[in-house]
């Protein structure tokens, strides 16, 4: 008896999931003889035949596949053994595809005819230096090279990234950042020039990364020589803050001046959201909290405070939003919109899951 199914199969990297229909999964056991010949019980659009369901150790049975209608293109009708998990045969034209099965031992194997269509074509590039949120490594020769910057920066405001080699002789560097989401890009050719200056364009996260090798290696080195003469710094991921404008003489606000937020992304419900404050460019500065539930609205700590740190309970799952505001201690307590707009820095809102 066959039947009629619709099975989710999954095939290789560059195919996708179609609708399925088998014949009913074949049993070849091979100890008796049948002298009976199965017929097609259905015309949908894929069917299974066997010559013999049942054959003797050493006797060939004959699978044949058929569909009612000639292949589309990018499609494959294949014969499959479910047993094993292995393709016996493939067609991508015509209707029908067949394969002789022999068992030299006694077995029960089962068998699927499938029709798998191919996906949207996708593209993946790899280049020749490895760039992201890797690891660094030495070069054969057992040379390193670290990366030096800020955990901090502003947005539109130069920030120098600086390169420290270990064991060169004549050491040259090329730098890669990007931005969160964005592109990388890069100092240019290999120089010896051991600094380079980012200007972030916005606030999020910034990753950066610097490759050492001496000024005598290869310059259009092959990939096993690139491996020799190359080495890598970790990358340094940087977090932007807004720009801060210019506050009046004696603000207590520098230009550079910013403030983030350290927190854990995930706390369990019941527990605390601990939240520190992390500040420079404002002199003695003065903290105030802010988060948001998924029930309420945005809530304050209170009155702006010398201590960087604060703690909130998570009793309702789901995703809460947090800041921190700091202000120098000389700010006046009762400012305008335009003085605040001058003495307060902000740090970028972050995301904290409370999950149950």
């Amino acid at each position: 008896m066959f039947r009629l199914s619709t099975t989710m199969f999954k095939s290789g990297t560059s195919l996708a999931v179609v609708s399925v229909i088998t014949a009913g999964l074949l049993a070849i056991p091979s100890h008796s003889h049948v002298n009976a010949s199965s017929t097609a019980a259905t015309t949908k659009p894929v069917a299974l035949y066997a010559t013999a369901p049942q054959a003797r150790t050493g006797q060939g049975v004959t699978l044949m596949a058929a569909t009612h209608s000639a292949l589309a293109p990018g499609q494959s009708l294949s014969i499959i053994n479910v047993t094993t998990n292995q393709t016996i045969n493939t067609i991508t034209q015509g209707t029908t595809v067949s394969t002789t099965v022999t068992h030299h031992s006694a077995t029960t194997q089962k068998f699927a005819a499938v029709v798998t269509t191919e996906s949207s074509p996708l593209t993946v590039s790899w280049v020749d230096r490895p760039i992201g949120n890797n690891a660094g490594y030495a070069n054969t020769a057992g040379q390193t090279v670290t990366l030096n910057t800020s955990s901090q920066a502003a947005a539109t405001l130069p920030l120098t990234v600086t390169a420290t080699p270990v064991g060169f002789k004549s050491p040259t560097y090329q730098f890669w950042w990007a931005m969160q989401g964005g592109s990388w890009h890069t100092s240019g050719s290999f120089s010896a020039k051991h600094t380079m200056s980012i200007v972030p364009p916005r606030n999020g996260f910034l990753s950066v990364v610097v490759y050492a090798r001496e000024a005598t290696a290869p310059s259009h080195e092959t990939s096993a020589q690139q491996a020799q003469y190359e080495a890598k710094s970790d990358t340094s991921v940087v977090t932007v803050g807004p720009p801060v404008d210019l506050g009046g003489s004696g603000s207590g606000v520098s230009q550079n001046g910013w403030a983030s937020l350290t927190t854990a992304n995930q706390v369990a419900v019941g527990g605390n959201i601990t939240l520190r404050a992390n500040v420079t460019g404002v002199a003695t500065p003065l903290y105030q909290f802010w988060f948001e539930s998924p029930k309420n609205g945005w809530q304050s700590s209170g009155a702006y405070t010398t201590n960087p740190n604060f703690q909130v309970s998570a009793v309702t799952p789901g995703t809460w939003h947090v800041v921190v505001y700091a202000r120098p201690l000389n700010s006046p307590p009762n400012e305008t919109t335009a003085q605040r707009s001058q003495l307060e820095v902000e740090s970028p809102v972050e995301s904290v899951i409370v999950h149950s």
